[in-house]
């Protein structure tokens, strides 16, 4: 009988330490799956909206603040961006800043589908952009006019007192005039998110053309520029020339805050990434 019992208590031992053994290893295995998913990297909501941002505007740099995290409603109480060569309807904007307040973004939930992140509602904008005559001439009049069948050449000088643009303009009336138009103007906005030419003067070298072929040459090319798809519902006021470059902006500037800042910079490895 002692015999047995030792060999009954010895089974028993076994048992008790496998099932020991099979809780140990599944334990093992459920933090490790739990440590694998902790280590997969989350973004912020904050950072997602920067991402978009580079999606958008192509830039080389954003240095963005954010008053706080979008809430599941998309609110923003205030944003500020300070963004270096962007992309805004195919011309490059060579600095640009903005401070919108009120912000409702589409709720962070709907962010992954098709058009699912845009501004619902913005109750104030400030903004400052500057626009080279570099930039001007080989993003907008050449992408924008490049293929147009009546304008041809266009270029465009920036100086204190307003811009010089020149190109060649095919006229078709009884047959086919090629005029070389030159145009002094200054710029004026339109809508509050327009730029076009104001208060020109024409000048037509070689032949004498009727008044309404130059005016309807000149409505080809209008608005100079538009940035009514922006984003953000721009309030511009003002336009100021520089030699080389224009400023555009709204009655009130852009100024930073404290909050939470998010940056991005491309390089060779952001640009394999995107």
């Amino acid at each position: 009988m002692r015999i047995f019992s030792n060999l009954s208590s010895r089974g028993h031992i076994r048992e008790r330490n496998f099932f020991l053994l099979f809780f140990l290893c599944l334990s093992v295995f459920i933090l490790s799956k739990a440590n694998a998913a902790s280590a997969e990297p989350k973004h912020t909501r904050g950072e997602k909206l920067l991402h978009h941002f580079v999606e958008e505007f192509k830039p080389e740099k954003i240095h963005m603040i954010l008053e706080n995290e979008p809430n599941d409603e998309g609110l923003i109480r205030e944003l500020y961006l300070d963004v270096t060569g962007c992309d805004i309807g195919g011309v490059r904007i060579d600095s640009l800043r903005l401070r919108a307040v009120g912000v409702t973004l589409t709720p962070p939930s709907r962010w992954g589908q098709e058009g699912g992140l845009d501004a619902k509602e913005v109750l104030n904008v400030h903004v400052f952009a500057s626009i080279t005559e570099k930039d001007l001439n080989e993003n907008l009049l050449q992408k924008q006019f490049g293929d147009d069948d009546e304008w041809h050449n266009l270029q465009v000088r920036m100086t204190p007192d307003g811009i010089y643009a020149r190109g060649n303009y095919h006229a078709r009336v009884l047959f086919t005039l090629n005029i070389l138009i030159e145009i002094f103007s200054k710029f004026k906005i339109v809508d509050m998110q327009q730029v076009w030419l104001d208060d020109y003067t024409l000048r037509v070298n070689r032949v004498d053309v009727p008044d309404f072929i130059t005016e309807k040459a000149v409505s080809q090319i209008q608005p100079l520029l538009d940035l009514s798809k922006f984003i953000f519902p721009l309030r511009l006021s003002s336009i100021t020339f520089n030699e080389g470059s224009m400023t555009i902006a709204s009655r009130v500037l852009p100024e930073p805050f404290e909050g939470i800042v998010y940056t991005y910079e491309k390089n060779e490895k952001t640009e394999e990434n995107n």
